[in-house]
């Protein structure tokens, strides 16, 4: 998709300048990415409850309600797509640059 066609040019300069602020980028993936797959992963400093993560969610739920089997292989197939959806969706976001313009000789002398 060419985002020209669903953004204003606003809105991609503010992307653009989102693009060139790494550690803004790092932050906003983490917020987007956290609620998804990384709750429960292990992290650096943190004790580690190998019993939490995204897809245990869903089990731990389906003791006190019960869910078939199927259905819950959905819900987590559905969590795998929509993280994949999201993956790919940043990948175009942060190919959004500012076009580089190329310099253009001068047929003229502008040291005379």
């Amino acid at each position: 998709m060419d985002y020209k066609t669903i953004l204003t040019p606003l809105q991609v300069s503010k992307i653009e300048q989102f693009n060139n602020d790494k550690d803004m980028q790092e932050a906003v993936r983490r917020v987007l990415l956290a609620g998804i797959y990384s709750h429960g992963v292990v992290q650096k400093g943190l004790e580690h409850n190998p019993l939490i993560n995204g897809a245990f969610a869903l089990v731990a739920l389906a003791g006190e309600n019960p869910i078939p089997d199927e259905q819950l292989g959905a819900h987590i197939r559905g969590t795998w797509f929509g993280i994949n959806a999201l993956e790919n969706a940043w990948k175009q976001l942060l190919k959004i640059k500012k076009e580089k313009k190329e310099a253009v000789e001068s047929p003229f002398n502008e040291a005379i």
